[in-house]
């Protein structure tokens, strides 16, 4: 194979990856979107939900025992059904 095809062909598949790294990161805002919904955490101020959103990381890397907990109560709210609680 001729070296311009080989960057034609490599270019293109450059183009598919970041064509579907752009589907998934839409995907995963979606997603993001639907779980501050269904906790109601839409209706936080912004400063509010930014500041829980910080803790949550920080007890994230700091491997904090609050996580799970938190996942647990997560996977009531995302997998209805499976928890006592459901939400929507």
């Amino acid at each position: 194979m001729a070296t311009s095809e080989r960057l034609k062909t490599i270019d293109s598949q450059i183009n598919k990856l970041q064509s579907r790294k752009k589907k998934l990161e839409e995907k995963r805002k979606n997603q993001i979107t639907t779980i501050l919904n269904r906790c109601g955490a839409t209706k936080m101020s912004d400063e509010v939900l930014a500041g829980a959103v910080l803790e949550a990381v920080r007890a994230f890397n700091q491997n904090d025992r609050r996580i799970s907990t938190w996942q647990a109560e997560g996977s009531k709210i995302l997998k209805p059904g499976r928890g006592k609680k459901r939400f929507i």
